[in-house]
């Protein structure tokens, strides 16, 4: 007999498992199937060598605000986080800036930026505040309008150090409205921290609590199909070594696993309208991600328990040493550190050049003291597990035009987010509708 659910979500990222918590806490009994073992997608770890380290987020959104905040909230599941906000260091080539735990951040990096020019400063400090309150069109890059307003090298290299580091995405790939769309909604107290215990930690948490409220999560089950039939999402086709081939059938279908990958498990291009096909051609974009794990007996920067953000470099754009900031992490005596790059240009990228000039230029900026270090992951997120599904300010709408089939995660994110927030945000979207809709029928 075939099992049925109100909703089924195909993958276990940030943005499926949002979703599950929210509809579950809505009263729904929600199915979540996973090819992988871990839970959490970009937002998990993996132990190697004693150590916990990141699938990809280190920063995770904690304010009262923040869509994973309520998420974890709605099934009152405590995250288990130590503080990072406030905690940012920027580099670019005449030294290191600490950014004000007391605010005044924007101000303070451009600041640093055009080295203590006062007026200057205050001149682009100004235009800033004016472009978040009257924000430019998404039909210039924020590179462009950047360069519109200032041509000094040291402030475009912090912003895109900024907008890689932090946005996932180069200055030159941005639209400008996007960029201070992000910018006004990071600044409405937004706070961030990190896993004590490791990502994976916080995800079975919530886990636990979905599945103790009469939903289910499914591992290592892998999703062959999603069924359509006469224009509406039915259910999913799933395969899974113990039980092998099955069908459940499902009110609402939500795809955690990138907008392209959702066209073809619904059966490709021919099942969608025209209108939907070009949102999906228009920018067909993933924004990869070059992450670098290791241990040393000695952390590179000594009592620095924040983050680093690259201003200075080609590729290398961020480094956090999770063990100065959680002891849980790595055993006594072994300082864990997570560094990231990105490729230059995520349309026409060199993943493999660009991986190793990565590690060229984080041996480049500590010197010497990488000497002995072991590497744990060197790796190049892209194809179906990328740093993001689509390009910030690129994304797709969490509906598609199949009637009950949604996208959610970090290639359907709400506009001013990305990353794990703009995933969590996206779940909180398709969660919205599909429970409006279900009231709307009773």
């Amino acid at each position: 007999m075939t099992e049925r659910f109100d909703s089924i979500i195909i993958g276990a990222g940030m943005g499926g498992m949002c979703a599950a918590a929210r509809l579950t806490a809505a009263g729904q009994r929600v199915l979540v199937v996973e090819k992988s073992p871990h839970l959490g997608g970009r937002c998990s770890h993996r132990d190697k060598n004693g150590c916990r380290v990141t699938t990809g987020a280190i920063m995770i959104p904690m304010a009262e605000s923040s869509a994973i905040r309520q998420a974890f909230d709605l099934l009152e599941v405590p995250m288990n986080m130590i503080e990072l906000t406030g905690r940012m260091r920027y580099r670019l080539q005449h030294g290191d800036f600490d950014q004000a735990k007391s605010g005044g951040g924007l101000r303070g990096i451009i600041k640093f930026a055009l080295e203590d020019d006062e007026e200057s400063t205050e001149r682009l400090f100004q235009i800033f505040l004016a472009a978040m309150q009257d924000m430019p069109g998404d039909a210039i890059t924020f590179r462009d309008w950047l360069r519109q307003h200032t041509d000094n090298e040291n402030v475009i290299n912090l912003f895109q150090g900024f907008c890689a580091a932090l946005m996932g995405t180069n200055m030159h790939e941005i639209p400008a409205g996007e960029f201070f769309r992000f910018l006004a909604y990071s600044s409405r107290g937004s706070r961030f921290g990190m896993a004590v215990k490791g990502n994976g930690d916080l995800m079975e948490a919530l886990a636990k609590a979905i599945e103790d409220r009469g939903s289910r999560i499914l591992r290592r089950t892998v999703c062959r199909e999603i069924r359509i039939e006469d224009g509406n999402a039915t259910g999913v086709v799933v395969k899974s070594k113990d039980r092998g081939e099955e069908f459940f059938e499902g009110d609402n279908v939500l795809s955690n696993t990138g907008p392209d990958r959702t066209v073809t498990l619904a059966g490709g291009r021919e099942k969608f309208d025209a209108d939907y096909l070009a949102k999906l051609d228009k920018f067909p974009y993933e924004a990869p991600i070059f992450h670098i794990s290791f241990v040393t007996d000695e952390p590179l920067i000594e009592d620095f328990d924040g983050c680093l953000v690259f201003g200075n470099n080609k590729n290398l754009i961020y480094l956090e040493i999770p063990s100065l900031i959680s002891p849980d992490v790595s055993p006594p005596g072994r300082y864990l550190h997570t560094a990231f790059g990105a490729p230059t240009d995520a349309a026409s990228a060199d993943l493999k050049k660009e991986l190793e000039n990565t590690l060229r230029e984080l041996e480049e900026n500590f010197p010497g003291k990488l000497d002995g270090a072991e590497f744990l992951v060197k790796a190049r997120h892209s194809g179906e597990g990328p740093g993001m599904h689509r390009w910030a300010g690129h994304m797709l709408p969490v509906t598609t035009s199949i009637k009950n089939l949604f996208n959610v995660g970090d290639g359907s994110t709400s506009p001013g987010t990305i990353g794990t927030e703009g995933a969590a945000a996206s779940a909180r979207e398709a969660a919205r509708l599909i429970v409006s809709a279900t009231d709307d029928c009773t």
